[in-house]
């Protein structure tokens, strides 16, 4: 299916752990990998580490990397997890003449907060109710708002400058903070529904479009400024079939609406009372890596349509195969760190605990971390696959009793152990 990308070259944008899933699945389809941004070569520049080739430069010297590209004669251009290296993939592969499923247009649509709700509620999609856009909210407006709210800069991803406000009290600081990761010093204020959250997976191929998976996912509670982190994800979620009935043609009528034909995008939310409310959405990659579990059900993997895409400027694959019922219940379950340095590092492998399928330590020893209530305080990602709910929650709890994550002075950094629970 894909013998015709054998032997082609491949920029990757990103050295982070996440980007080295995409050097894995590139090279094994015989694809050459080069792996580039402005972090130097170092045992936490996974990617790097992975690709059969490395640069260092800041991804946002684009005419210089064109001009490495057509040295080394680069099929394709790549990037996955974030909203900027996307941006900045889109606009080197234009300046190289490469194909790239999505538009410039497209991608600052969907990553800004402010046109991207205008344009689900003209397609009929639910979206939380917002008090302010583009600024702090003035006394009187404070006044109005009804709380719990949620407070989150309209141009910044993985998490970062958001803030859940349960009172009033808490409004400053969450603005303040918001407002310090905003490019563009800009800020949404809404109401912070509390309900079931989800993701919803779109695959996107010459115009057809389905949904590749749904799944539910449970945050993180335990952090003093509650910013959404999430620790669990489970596909199939219980909600899929009202999800397909209820929301399904709205969200594909959005895409047609801004002219999406190829890629994979994926929208958050947060089931309330048989209601689905999108708060946000990617024209990428997730984080959480659904191609795997996608893959292991119905062997179709949209990573691998992606790189397809960069190479020859077609998916690759048949989007018929995608189907969100699965067969068996697949978790991705994720343990955060606090801030420090790490020193010391242990994890079960899989065939050590039954039912991983992968598990990845994001960071190695010597990393920093900065309590910042971000992706960035990610320690691990373990990838279960059972037949049970009981057997997840099984596999989960000696996860956690098999897990060490500790500072120079031996002091665990790690989050409270997930409550297993909470999955039902």
């Amino acid at each position: 299916m894909y013998e015709d990308l054998i032997g082609k070259k491949l920029l990757i944008i990103g050295s982070e752990k996440v980007d080295a899933s995409i050097v894995t699945a590139a090279k094994s389809l015989g694809i050459y990998t080069i792996a580039v941004d402005g972090n130097k070569k170092s045992a936490s520049t996974f990617a790097k580490n992975e690709a059969d080739e490395s640069w260092d430069i800041d991804y946002r010297l684009t005419d210089e990397i064109c001009e490495k590209c057509r040295q080394a004669e680069v099929d394709g251009v790549i990037a996955g997890y974030s909203e900027y290296r996307v941006a900045a993939a889109c606009e080197i592969a234009n300046k190289l003449g490469k194909p790239f499923y999505a538009t410039q247009k497209q991608i600052e649509l969907t990553r800004n907060k402010r046109t991207f709700k205008d344009e689900c509620i003209k397609y009929g999609i639910n979206v939380p109710h917002d008090y302010c856009f583009n600024h702090a909210p003035f006394d009187e407006e404070i006044e109005s708002m009804r709380f719990p709210l949620i407070v989150k800069p309209t141009d910044y991803g993985g998490r970062k400058g958001i803030t859940v406000c349960f009172k009033k009290e808490e409004l400053k600081n969450a603005v303040e903070y918001a407002l310090s990761l905003s490019k563009s010093k800009t800020i949404i204020v809404e109401e912070y529904i509390i309900g079931k959250e989800f993701t919803a997976v779109y695959s996107l191929s010459n115009g057809e479009m389905a949904l590749t998976c749904l799944n539910e996912k449970y945050i993180n509670e335990s952090q003093e400024r509650m910013t959404g982190l999430c620790d669990l994800t489970i596909a199939p979620s219980k909600s899929v079939d009202l999800f397909v009935k209820s929301v399904d043609k709205k969200i594909k009528d959005f895409l047609r609406g801004i002219g999406a034909e190829n890629g994979v995008a994926f929208f958050q939310g947060i089931e309330k009372d048989g209601e689905f409310y999108i708060f946000e959405m990617g024209y990428r990659l997730n984080g959480g890596n659904d191609y795997f579990l996608v893959e292991q059900e119905h062997g179709i993997s949209y990573m691998k349509m992606l790189i397809s895409y960069a190479l020859t400027g077609k998916m690759g694959d048949d989007i018929k195969k995608n189907n969100p019922f699965f067969n068996s219940y697949h978790a991705n379950y994720l343990i955060y760190a606090h801030e420090g340095t790490v020193k010391d590092i242990e994890y079960p492998k899989p065939g050590e605990i039954a039912g991983i399928d992968e598990s990845t330590p994001n960071m190695v020893s010597g990393c920093k971390i900065k309590e910042d209530g971000s992706t960035g305080q990610k320690a691990f990602s373990f990838k279960i696959t059972s037949n049970s709910l009981d057997q997840i929650k099984q596999t989960i709890t000696q996860i956690n009793r098999s897990v060490k994550f500790t500072d120079s002075q031996g002091n665990n950094m790690l989050f409270e152990p997930f409550d297993v629970n909470k999955i039902s």
